[in-house]
């Protein structure tokens, strides 16, 4: 009795801090959503207030994905610059700190992109082409640049994720390669952790898909893509339908076709 009387206990303890937290979050947001309101009508003080709020918040953010505290600084900086100028514009239809952390989301997909092309240097100099590892995706929520270790790869592959993706898939992308889960990426992009996957799965097909068509020599050449063919055929998982196949062979391939066939070679492909 005394054992089950203190598991009860223990269980209203864990459910009363569980509330107080969250009505702690709740006050929080509503702080910031009645400044944010009260700054938008030109009370300078209170923008001042608000920023102060923000820095708080946005040091937390940056910390454990900037390189240095020189850069965390300087994107925080970046992000309370653009809400100071615009939030007088703005018309918040969601809570304050969503709209927060969305700001603070592109800064940090631009300060990623800029860090790839500051470590950029050209592909055949790679002091370890060895350690590259397998362009393999085991899942939708793979990112497409985790599995390769080394940055000036990344910054190659970067440059292709570019040319060749939407926004939003660049977004997403970038976002996973320095490992943000769906879920957070879902959360600060404002989309729904399925839109997140698909963004994933199409923004990868493209890539290696052009990969494929335009750089094979990067995949090891057109004798490993039918090598990888081949494997897939052993392996008998979702063999390549002949649209798949001709999007293989022909100079101007059809790319949905294409796209579809470099997804289920995926795994079977080397990044050379």
């Amino acid at each position: 009795m005394r054992e089950l009387h203190f598991t009860e206990r223990y269980n209203n303890d864990k459910s009363t801090l569980a509330s107080g937290a969250n009505q702690l979050r709740d006050e929080r947001r509503d702080t910031l959503n009645r400044l944010a309101q009260e700054a938008q009508q030109g009370d300078g003080k209170t923008l001042e207030a608000l920023l102060e709020e923000c820095r708080l918040r946005l040091q937390r953010y940056f910390r454990t994905r900037a390189r240095s505290a020189e850069d965390c600084e300087d994107l925080v900086q970046e992000v309370l610059l653009r809400v100071s100028n615009a939030l007088p514009k703005t018309e918040l239809n969601a809570p304050f700190d969503h709209w927060l952390y969305r700001i603070a989301a592109n800064c940090l997909i631009t300060y990623y992109s800029r860090v790839h092309r500051h470590h950029e240097t050209a592909f055949t100099q790679l002091s370890n082409p060895e350690s590259i590892d397998h362009l393999q995706q085991d899942s939708f929520e793979a990112s497409l640049l985790e599995r390769i270790a080394d940055e000036q790869t990344q910054a190659m592959l970067v440059r292709v994720v570019k040319e060749v993706c939407s926004d939003a898939e660049q977004r997403v992308i970038l976002m996973h390669a320095q490992h943000e889960t769906p879920s957070a990426i879902a959360q600060m992009l404002q989309m729904s952790p399925a839109t997140v996957r698909t963004h994933l799965m199409r923004g990868r097909a493209k890539v290696l898909a052009h990969l494929i068509q335009h750089r094979p020599e990067l995949l090891g050449g057109a004798h490993a893509i039918q090598e990888a063919v081949a494997a897939l055929e052993r392996d008998g998982n979702t063999p390549l339908t002949e649209a798949e196949r001709r999007a293989l062979q022909e100079p101007k391939p059809n790319q949905t076709d294409l796209r579809r066939a470099a997804l289920k070679l995926a795994k079977y492909l080397r990044l050379e």
